[in-house]
C-alpha cells in the first residue's frame, strides 16, 4: 500500500479523505505547530505527526501538499529533493516567478509531479470535455460569483494578498483551458480591490478561441458559476458550483444546442444523504488518478505541473495588464 505524507492540518484533511478512499494509507502528517499538528494526526488516525519536512518525506511513498500558497514551492521542492512523487493543491505557487523556479526545478526531477484541480474530476464536467474532442470551441464565456472572496479591499496597496489566485480563480482559468484545449497567448484584464477580489479576463488561446472569464466577490455564501462554450453551429452550457443550503457541491445538467436541438450531455451532480459530497469526491478520483500515475498508467486528466505553472503566467499577465491598461502576449514575458 502506498504510503502518503500530507502536508497541511487544513485543507489537508481533504486530501486525507481523499486518499484513504483510493486505497492508500495516510502515514504522515505535517503542520505548522506541532502541538495542534499531533492533536490532528491523534483525531484522524495518522501514525507520525511532525512539522519537520524531512521527516514527513522519510516516512511516505509520495507526498500532498496542502499548505498555505506562499509556502507551496518550498513543500514541493523538498519532496522532489527527497525523490518523492509529490501531488500540490492549486494555485501551484503564489508568484509565477516562484512557479517558473519550481518548474525549472521539476523538469529534472525522476518522480512524476501533479497539480489538483478538481474541476476536472467532476463527471459532467469530464463528460463535457469528451463531447467537445470534435468541436473546437470558438468562446468560452463565465461568470463566478464567490462569497468567500472579500470585497473590503479597494484602498492603495498590491494586487496579490496571502492568496496566489484571489481565492480561488486558478480554479476557473486550469478548466476554461482544458475545456477549450489550447495554451494561452494573450491576455487583457481589470482587476477590482487591492488586493484582487473581482476580476474581468480576456484570454487569447492559440487556436484563435478567446475566453472572458469573470470572478467577482459576493455577499451571497458559497460559489455560483455560470459557463458557456460556443463554436461553429453549436453552444453548450451548465452552472455549478458551492451551495451551502444544499449541503455542498451541485451542477446542473450539460446540455448541447446543435443542428437545431438541444440534447443532454450529461447529467448533474448534487449531494445525497449517505454519499460522498461530489467536491470530496472528485478529491478521490484526483488522488485515485495520482496513484495510477504512480503505477506508470495514464494521467487522465490530472493536471501537470506545467499546466499549473501556466496558469499562474495567465494570473500574473492579468495583474500587468491591469498595472499597464493593455494586452499583455504571454510570450513576450520575461522568462516565460
Amino acid at each position: 500500500m502506498v504510503r502518503i505524507g500530507v502536508i497541511g492540518t487544513k485543507w489537508g484533511l481533504m486530501h486525507v479523505g481523499a486518499f484513504r478512499a483510493a486505497g492508500a494509507e495516510v502515514a504522515a502528517l505535517c503542520g505548522q505547530r506541532l502541538d495542534n499538528t499531533r492533536a490532528v494526526a491523534a483525531r484522524e488516525g495518522i501514525p507520525l505527526a511532525t512539522t519537520d519536512l524531512g521527516e514527513l518525506c522519510a516516512a511516505v511513498d509520495a507526498v500532498v501538499v496542502a499548505s498555505p500558497d506562499g509556502v507551496h514551492r518550498t513543500h514541493v521542492e523538498a519532496a522532489l529533493n527527497a525523490g518523492l512523487p509529490v501531488l500540490c493543491e492549486k494555485p501551484l505557487t503564489r508568484t509565477v516567478e516562484e512557479a517558473r523556479a519550481l518548474l525549472a526545478r521539476a523538469r529534472s526531477a525522476t518522480s512524476p509531479s501533479a497539480v489538483n484541480f478538481p474541476y476536472r474530476m467532476l463527471p459532467p464536467v469530464r463528460a463535457l470535455k469528451a463531447w467537445l474532442a470534435e468541436r473546437p470551441v470558438r468562446h468560452l464565456a463565465l461568470t463566478l460569483r464567490n462569497g468567500f472572496a472579500s470585497d473590503e479591499g479597494d484602498t492603495a496597496g498590491p494586487l496579490l494578498g496571502a492568496s496566489g489566485d484571489w481565492g480561488g480563480m486558478s480554479h476557473i482559468i486550469d478548466a476554461a483551458l482544458w475545456l477549450a484545449g489550447a495554451a494561452p497567448v494573450w491576455v487583457q484584464a481589470s482587476l477590482s480591490g487591492r488586493p484582487v477580489h473581482t476580476a474581468a479576463l480576456h484570454v487569447g488561446l492559440s487556436s484563435g478561441a478567446v475566453l472572458v472569464l469573470t470572478h467577482a466577490a459576493c455577499p451571497e455564501p458559497g460559489i455560483h458559476g455560470g459557463w458557456t462554450l460556443l463554436g461553429g453551429g453549436w453552444e453548450a452550457g451548465f452552472s455549478g458550483g458551492y451551495v451551502p443550503s444544499r449541503g455542498g457541491w451541485c451542477v446542473s445538467p450539460v446540455r448541447g444546442f446543435e443542428h437545431g436541438t438541444w440534447t443532454d450531455i450529461a447529467p448533474g451532480l448534487e449531494p445525497h444523504p449517505g454519499e460522498r459530497e461530489p467536491w470530496a469526491q472528485a478529491h478521490v478520483e484526483g488522488a485515485r488518478r495520482f496513484l495510477d500515475v504512480l503505477r506508470g498508467g495514464p494521467r487522465d486528466g490530472l493536471a501537470t505541473l506545467e499546466e499549473g505553472a501556466t496558469v499562474q503566467e495567465v494570473l500574473a499577465a492579468a495583474m500587468l495588464s491591469e498595472e499597464q491598461g493593455r494586452r499583455i502576449p504571454l510570450e513576450s514575458r520575461p522568462g516565460a
